[in-house]
């Protein structure tokens, strides 16, 4: 018998991907008028969980109750028809419409067939101040609007469909701290004045303690349970998350700052190489504070964090893609002036950035395009010819360094798989045989066998005596693939570590805002 109070039941629910069992048996419940985290690790199936019940996928067991309701036949069109409406971490505006248009959209009011846009922008901006007052302007484009400020047009255009319960995927990761506070006042009182229900999604442990009632945890799949906020810690929170883990084998690894070396022994006792790239209290003005690290020739640095921890603004300073308030970058020993990726390449570095499709190929043009077109002038004549047999044994031979599966070089990259596409990416670097290699969420969206040959190339540059920085949000890639870590919440450094040494619960805790124990 269902509890007086509950108005959203999970019961059961499994669901299996070819070769993976994403959620199993999972059961959770969800009371009227609470703020109800969920949290995981990465991999843990809360993502999973949410889109089944966007309906974005359909579970393979289970049920789903809302109000008693089985609302297993609901469509991706038609939950929202049931009270339900979701803030996802890439948020769904049309950025050429203003605020207003993008809070109605589909609600639009109407004089007669004509739109009517002054009571439009009213009624948006009414909404907009009975949230946050003042905060945006309903006449301005999405465009032109921060992150957070389009965070803030999101909710309230979901609030303003009235739903009964609200889903919000990492809300506060784009936010400062100011930004934040203002959020769970405005959370806060809307909750009470409308009993709103709000599943809340986070990696910042300090946060579910503030604004939270109870939390359920995933673990692997599994639903580890639900518990009272009030009645855990934030180490509690952490075990059940993660339990206990070894920390993963090292073999495979060479050992740092010792080009093709793979034996510790060995490494002992040669002199260490110098720095080939020094951070120095990195800093950006509201996101990123006093970061500091090296990484040496034949060596992994790992950069992990959470989502919203800034690891990719980070990356964007050190390369001059983002301005930087404070902090020095050098190369080889001498302090340099980045302004930019191309300003990067000319230096020996290059980003392999996490969304490929965007910013690391482009979808339309063949695999030897893209291989080619990072370094097109090593195969240009001084007459402005493309020497094509040469490009083309260039692409060959990369190609095949690096296992790429493709029918043919002049095949569109589009066409490939995730790994495939990650490794040609790889390539349009190694066609100008850089220095210093930084991936970006190398793995991500690639499946088991894909990460495998992409930890393997990353191992291989290494070994060839490139400096490597690694930036994951998955814990286990960041202790297994590094020699060094540098663990990051919020923008600001909280711990570095010895990889070989680390304890994976330990990363994870610091990772989520918790503070390491003196001495």
């Amino acid at each position: 018998m269902r509890e007086e109070k509950t108005c959203l039941e999970f019961i059961d629910i499994s669901m299996e991907f070819p070769g993976v069992k994403a959620l199993s048996k999972v059961r959770m419940d969800i009371r009227r008028g609470e703020i109800h985290a969920l949290m995981g690790a990465n991999g843990a199936g809360k993502s999973t969980l949410i889109k089944i019940l966007a309906r974005i996928y359909r579970q393979t067991e289970g049920e789903i109750f809302l109000n008693g309701q089985n609302i297993n036949g609901a469509t991706p069109e038609t939950i929202r028809n049931f009270g339900v409406d979701f803030i996802f971490q890439e948020l769904e505006l049309v950025p050429g419409f203003t605020v207003a248009q993008n809070i109605m959209i589909g609600i639009e009011p109407c004089r007669g067939p004509f739109v009517h846009w002054r009571r439009m922008e009213e009624e948006s901006q009414r909404a907009l101040d009975a949230f946050i007052p003042g905060a945006v302007d309903a006449r301005s484009r999405i465009a032109d609007l921060s992150v957070a400020k389009q965070q803030i047009v999101c909710i309230v255009r979901a609030l303003s469909r009235n739903p009964k319960i609200l889903v919000l995927d990492e809300p506060t990761s784009r936010l400062s701290a100011s930004e934040t506070e203002a959020l769970f006042a405005a959370l806060n009182s809307i909750r009470n004045q409308r009993e709103l229900t709000i599943i809340y999604i986070s990696h910042r442990l300090e946060e579910l303690f503030r604004i939270c009632d109870r939390v359920t945890i995933l673990k692997d799949g599994v639903g580890a349970g639900t518990w009272d906020i009030k009645s855990l810690t934030k180490e509690d929170i952490v075990a059940k998350m993660v339990g206990k883990m070894s920390p993963p084998d090292k073999a495979k690894v060479p050992s740092p700052a010792f080009p093709g070396d793979t034996h510790q022994e060995a490494a002992s006792l040669q002199a260490p190489l110098p720095a080939a790239l020094e951070v120095c209290r990195i800093g950006v003005e509201g996101l990123i504070e006093d970061v500091s690290f090296e990484v040496r020739p034949g060596e992994i640095l790992s950069i992990f964090g959470a989502v919203g921890s800034r690891k990719t603004e980070l990356l964007e300073a050190i390369l001059g893609i983002r301005n930087r308030s404070s902090g020095t970058v050098r190369i080889e020993g001498r302090e340099v002036k980045l302004t930019g990726a191309r300003s990067a390449k000319k230096h020996g570095i290059c980003l392999l950035p996490e969304d490929r499709r965007k910013f690391g190929i482009i979808y339309d043009f063949s695999v030897r395009e893209n291989t080619t077109l990072a370094f097109l002038k090593r195969f240009i004549t001084r007459f402005g010819a493309i020497r094509k047999k040469w490009e083309a044994q260039t692409v060959k031979e990369l190609c095949a360094s690096l296992r790429v599966k493709m029918p043919s070089a002049e095949v569109k990259v589009k066409t490939l798989s995730g790994g495939n596409q990650q490794k040609i990416v790889v390539a349009k670097w190694l066609a100008g045989n850089s220095n210093i290699y930084i991936f970006d969420e190398p793995t991500v969206g690639i499946d088991v066998r894909g990460k495998s040959e992409i930890h393997e190339i990353i191992r291989r540059l290494a070994g060839e005596g490139k400096a490597v920085i690694v930036s994951s949000s998955e814990a286990e890639e960041a202790i297994g693939i590094g020699h060094r870590m540098v663990v990051l919440f919020n923008g600001c450094p909280a711990a570095q570590f010895e990889c070989g040494s680390v304890k994976y619960e330990e990363i994870i805790f610091l990772s989520m805002g918790g503070k390491r124990n003196a001495g």
